[in-house]
């Protein structure tokens, strides 16, 4: 890809180059004195880089950024708060399609930072919440034999490159326990995998009855200063009433 990348910048030069030259030595066969026109070719130049300055800023930081080997053509890259694959890169521009097909074209003047999640690898981050009441091993191991599970389908097991790393307890929510972990994948598989290892784990929980929690609420009245609390109407006749 960057290879394909650079080549269709370096063509883009080129032909330009070529057409200026050809011109020049076609307006010099036909008669024509191009003596002044390279005088003033200094002079041009420097008046369209003062009305030009972001085309000129433009360029300078696409050279840069292609230099650096931050994104090339293919690429699911976040740029100018936009995130999408690369589908073209030009020396002042870089254009993406993002996820609903949405065709981005964004000059690199507005662009401060490149974040491409297809560099020579990607992680995907699981956290997954379980119930207070469950032992934090015994999830651990179940988030183990789901990810040995996952290695054993031939449709993703090409894609991870490690084992997976447990972090643990990362934090404590309002109803769950929040465990990390991450697989290391080969670059862009890591979003097909991750959903992959979220179905076999959704299904290896449901059969050792560990708790995915979701949010609860506590209901209580009102205490007077004497202690006592409002009264509470109960419908009994109609308790066992069918929905």
């Amino acid at each position: 890809m960057r290879e394909r990348t650079l080549l269709a910048l370096l063509r883009n030069a080129a032909a330009i180059a070529l057409v200026i030259i050809t011109l020049m030595f076609v307006l010099a066969e036909i008669g024509f004195d191009i003596a002044p026109l390279l005088a003033s070719a200094g002079v041009l130049g420097l008046a369209i880089g003062f009305g030009a300055q972001k085309m000129v800023q433009d360029i300078i930081t696409g050279i840069f950024i292609q230099f650096e080997n931050a994104m090339n053509v293919g690429d699911v890259v976040t740029v100018g708060g936009v995130t999408g694959t690369v589908e073209r890169l030009t020396i002042r521009s870089v254009s993406l399609r993002d996820l609903h097909g949405v065709f981005h074209i964004i000059p690199f003047s507005s662009v401060d930072m490149v974040s491409n999640y297809v560099k020579d690898y990607g992680y995907f981050v699981c956290d997954m919440g379980v119930a207070y009441r469950e032992d934090v091993e015994e999830a651990k191991q179940a988030m183990l034999d789901a990810f040995a599970e996952l290695k054993g389908d031939p449709e993703q097991a090409d894609g991870i490159l490690d084992e997976l790393e447990w972090f643990g307890v990362n934090s404590f929510g309002d109803s769950a326990v929040m465990l990390r972990a991450r697989i290391k994948c080969v670059p862009g598989r890591q979003w097909g995998i991750g959903r992959a290892y979220n179905g076999v784990l959704k299904r290896v929980f449901d059969a050792r009855n560990i708790e995915i929690p979701f949010p609860h609420q506590t209901l209580y009245f009102g205490e007077s200063k004497d202690g006592g609390t409002q009264s509470v109407k109960v419908d009994v006749a109609n308790a066992n009433a069918p929905a």
